[in-house]
């Protein structure tokens, strides 16, 4: 089931669409590694679709606006 959640990072908000469990230290590395691509720039291409591995698991994400939909490969 997928489920939204809020969550703050680095004194931003976004929420988090999963429909897996993930760790919190993944999130945030998740958050960061998407922070670093820019993913949270204004894009006219939305949601924008990224890839980010994490512990020998990849996560496939899409990004739009603060909504941020993850996936595991």
């Amino acid at each position: 089931m997928l489920e939204k959640i809020p969550f703050l990072h680095r004194g931003n908000a976004y929420q988090i669409i999963i429909d897996d469990d993930i760790t919190f230290t993944a999130l945030h590395y998740i958050l960061d590694e998407l922070i670093a691509l820019g993913a949270f720039i204004e894009s006219e291409e939305c949601p924008v679709q990224h890839t980010v591995v994490f512990e020998a698991t990849t996560y496939i994400i899409g990004v739009d606006g603060t909504n941020v939909i993850i996936a595991n490969r």
